[in-house]
Parts: structure tokens; C-alpha cells; sequence
């Protein structure tokens, strides 16, 4: 894959705990592309927290994660990234889900929205098994299904369906394997 003339701004999204962090680290050293970890987990640690739910301006937060998440994007040209503008927006929705017609969220909206017009590749990872306990996401199992639905209707809405795949595996390697075949077809 030495196609360097055209920027790769490759994300990985889905719900908590489907295995994005494992995709990103397997597939950055083979497509030769920097990697923008998980920002909220970043911004957390920063801030001298554990978890999200310890964060005492969880809107402040979220605009912080979104701003960091472009910041990072636009900084790196090309790029996988674990998590996405597309997901700050649907994490958004989930958390603001009693109050989300606001202002606030129309504007958060056209930010995400309009950065999102940029990511070349969308690979989603489905929810095919329990999200592991790792002291930092959350586990319910109706929160990943949550999750999964707002993904599939926001690419849906985005009209991303066109530049995204569908991870089919659930074994790691097989999951390589295929998004680098369908990595390098879109080459073609």
C-alpha cells in the first residue's frame, strides 16, 4: 500500500468493548499510519480522573473530547483512529439523551458532522460479545447495544455507508486480514 499522495484519515468505531483498541494497534504498523488513541480515555487521565462518570463538567468534557479529537485529526493528515468526531456525536446523544434538543447540540452537531465529511476509510466494529471489564467503560450490555444502534443510524444519517466496512469476524486476525483486503481493494 504506497499510495502516499492521498491523505488516510482511517477510523474505527462501534460501541465500548468490541475490540477497536486491539484493531487500531494491529492495523497501524501495516498500513504505516499514526495512531490517535481513544481521546476521552487521554483527556481523563489528563484531567486526573479514572473514569468518565468522575468528571464534574461532563458537558465541558464532551466539547473538550470533540475539540481534541479534531485537534488531533487535523494535526496528523493521515491517521487510524481509535474513535472518531462520529463517535463524540453519538456519545453525545447517548449521554444527553433526556436533554439533547438544545442549542448546544445543534452546534456540536455541524462540528462533528463537518469532520467527519473528511475520514476517507470508516471501518465499524458490530458488538459481537460482552465489552471486558477494564475499570474505565462501561459494561451494561443495553448500553453496547445503545451504542451500536446510534452508530449504524448517525453513518446512516451521514450517508458514511458508502466508505465504511462491516467487520465480520470475531477472531482478531481474521478481523486484519479482511479490513486490509478491503483497505487495499479501495486502492484499486
Amino acid at each position: 500500500m504506497s499510495n502516499h499522495h492521498k491523505a488516510k484519515r482511517i477510523i474505527i468505531t462501534g460501541a465500548s468493548g468490541v475490540g477497536k483498541t486491539t484493531l487500531v494497534e494491529l492495523l497501524a504498523p501495516l498500513l504505516s499510519l499514526p495512531i490517535i488513541p481513544e481521546v476521552a480515555r487521554v483527556l481523563c487521565k489528563e484531567l486526573g480522573y479514572d473514569r468518565i462518570g468522575d468528571i464534574p463538567d461532563q458537558e465541558g468534557f464532551k466539547r473538550k473530547v470533540l475539540q481534541r479529537q479534531i485537534e488531533e485529526e487535523n494535526r496528523l493528515g493521515s491517521f487510524i483512529s481509535d474513535r472518531s468526531a462520529l463517535d463524540s456525536w453519538v456519545l453525545w446523544q447517548r449521554w444527553n439523551i433526556c436533554q439533547a434538543m438544545t442549542f448546544d447540540t445543534e452546534i456540536y452537531y455541524g462540528t462533528a458532522r463537518s469532520q467527519a465529511s473528511a475520514y476517507t476509510d470508516i471501518i465499524y466494529v458490530p458488538a459481537m460479545f460482552p465489552p471486558p471489564n477494564d475499570g474505565f467503560r462501561w459494561t451494561d450490555m443495553d448500553y453496547q447495544r445503545q451504542i451500536d444502534r446510534i452508530v449504524r443510524m448517525t453513518l446512516h444519517d451521514w450517508e458514511l455507508w458508502e466508505q465504511t466496512y462491516v467487520v465480520r469476524a470475531a477472531n482478531v486476525e481474521a478481523r486484519v486480514k479482511e479490513v486490509m483486503q478491503w483497505l487495499e481493494e479501495r486502492l484499486q
